[in-house]
């Protein structure tokens, strides 16, 4: 089995993964909220309802933008 390594970029910097990971998985992995987020790959917009079924590939541009309340 040939193991290919993937590298993405998430908010301007390198991040390498052994094999394709699920955008949920890999907000998991990262810590985020996905209630509070908004998130962008290759500068598309991702509804959340699609954060489950969609895979990071490589050389994506992953922009995961925080949402904070305030007043």
């Amino acid at each position: 089995m040939i193991n290919k390594n993937i590298s993405i970029q998430i908010n301007g910097e390198p991040f390498n993964c052994s094999e394709p990971l699920s955008l949920q998985f890999l907000l998991n992995y990262l810590d985020f909220n996905s209630e509070r987020i908004a998130i962008e790959i290759n500068s598309t917009l991702l509804p959340e309802r699609l954060f489950h079924s969609t895979y990071i590939n490589d050389q994506d541009k992953v922009e995961i933008i925080t949402i904070v309340g305030g007043g």
